[in-house]
């Protein structure tokens, strides 16, 4: 049992690291409760822990006990068989079994299916107090204590926040997928661009589209204004507000930016050392929305550079420069050209986020604009 304030820190860290040191076997290493999941993952989507290998969530002991395999002598010699089962873990004869997490009002409500449970279970772990087994105190820090041994110490367990534990997750449902990194990769076949069928169309310099074979579905990122992105003209959800930071940032950065770049951007202030995982769990969750939603990759990373898919991605700021430059080149009606740069602008740079970098690329785009308006009236 797991008691105290750092309880469900470390609830998560068992969350991780069992589900990590489970890939190293096929099958379920984790059943875990939907209200447990719930209370360690906050509002975590259904979709990344359907994702997750190893993971097997429940509505009760009940459903869990399909997991874990009776002895077939009763639980009168459950001893005697849970050494002979260790015994056979030891010399790899038999993938480990399942740990098991549930609360308290879990374990207290059906105590004898627990025990049943807990006789194969490589490991439970009732969040609260559990009258069965042993209860540690854990604090903020992992360090844990026998409530019923004063002075007593246990050992320390790993503890995550849930932005973290998140994060984690991510990683290693990511890890586990099977379609090659589409940054390394060439698109997907057509046969895998399901639900929202995307091809490549020769495109001009920063101005480009993805168009099916039959019909006008795009890519397209629009950050003057409300930033959004859309695939075949439908909004996609972005998650993480750090996600579409990455993506105005880089809309205004054609040729790219590197990691320190990026990093420095959209966390200034942070130890850089601790970034570089942030960043790279960002990327790997919005490249993974992008793929289910068209099979494309929007993000090319060469060496340490990022950059937006020219050739896969319409971006409308890279369509007012085209603009701009056409207008301050042109010879002949002029006036058009000019009013073409108004049109193309209908908004600041992702209006109404108040991210540090953005002020001195708007203020260039405002006086681009400003420009446009007195040559056209000149």
């Amino acid at each position: 049992g797991f008691t105290g304030p750092g309880a469900l820190a470390a609830g998560r860290g068992l969350l991780v690291t069992t589900l990590l040191a489970g890939q190293r076997h096929p099958g379920v290493s984790l059943v875990i409760t939907r209200t447990v999941l719930a209370s360690l993952l906050g509002s975590a989507p259904d979709a990344l822990t359907q994702r997750l290998p190893g993971l097997a969530v429940v509505d009760g002991i009940d459903e869990a006990s399909r997991f874990f395999t009776l002895p077939s002598a009763g639980r009168g010699h459950g001893g005697q068989n849970h050494v002979k089962r260790h015994a056979e873990q030891t010399t790899h004869t038999v993938r480990p079994a399942p740990a098991l997490i549930v609360d308290e009002a879990a374990a207290t409500g059906n105590p004898e299916a627990l025990a049943d449970v807990a006789i194969t279970a490589g490991t439970v772990v009732v969040l609260g107090r559990w009258p069965a087994g042993q209860t540690w105190q854990v604090d903020l820090a992992g360090h844990t204590s026998d409530p019923g041994a004063t002075g007593q110490a246990g050992p320390r367990l790993c503890v995550l926040d849930q932005v973290t534990a998140t994060d984690l997750l991510t990683v290693i449902a990511h890890a586990d997928q099977t379609p090659p990194d589409p940054v390394a990769a060439d698109p997907m076949p057509r046969s895998a661009l399901e639900p929202v069928p995307c091809l490549r169309r020769q495109p001009h310099r920063h101005e480009t589209s993805v168009r099916s074979g039959g019909g006008s579905r795009r890519l397209e990122l629009r950050v003057l204004g409300e930033p959004a992105l859309l695939v075949g003209g439908q909004p996609l959800t972005v998650r993480r507000s750090a996600a579409m930071q990455v993506l105005v940032l880089l809309a205004a950065h054609p040729d790219g930016a590197d990691t320190q770049h990026l990093t420095d951007a959209i966390w200034p202030g942070l130890p850089r050392r601790s970034l570089t995982g942030r960043l790279y769990t960002t990327l790997s969750d919005l490249r993974a929305a992008v793929r289910t939603a068209c099979g494309l990759s929007i993000i090319d990373h060469t060496g340490d550079r990022y950059r937006l898919t020219p050739t896969l991605v319409d971006v409308d700021l890279w369509r007012f420069h085209h603009a701009v430059r056409q207008a301050a080149t042109a010879v002949t009606d002029a006036p058009t050209a000019w009013q073409g740069v108004i049109d193309a602008y209908p908004g600041d740079l992702a209006a109404g986020r108040n991210w540090s970098w953005l002020d001195p690329i708007r203020e260039t785009i405002r006086r681009q604009v400003l420009d446009a308006h007195a040559a056209l009236a000149d």
